[in-house]
């Protein structure tokens, strides 16, 4: 026999993009969003600060952007130092 029990769970509807305001929701295929966490330890400036950031697809591109101008300027023009280069993401399809 079986018994049944009610549950009430919480989905995600949308996620609102925390730099532009705009909704995440993208051809009635629910919201597609990046989250940037950080968490900072003991002994650092931002100790104990604990961020979570959901972006649209457009800002987060924005950020990486950024980021891959920041690292040029400090690096300057030698390439990345390293086989796999996190701002380039890897496909998993």
């Amino acid at each position: 026999m079986k018994t049944y029990k009610e549950e009430i769970r919480k989905a995600v509807d949308d996620v609102i993009c925390d730099c532009c305001g705009r909704s995440t929701n993208t051809m009635n295929m629910g919201p597609s969003w990046a989250e940037l966490n950080a968490t900072w330890g003991y002994g650092s400036v931002n100790d104990g600060v604990q961020y979570d950031i959901e972006l649209c697809e457009s800002c987060f591109s924005s950020v990486i952007d950024f980021i891959k101008k920041k690292r040029k300027q400090t690096l300057g023009p030698f390439k990345y130092p390293y086989n796999y280069d996190p701002l380039n993401g890897k496909s998993y399809l």
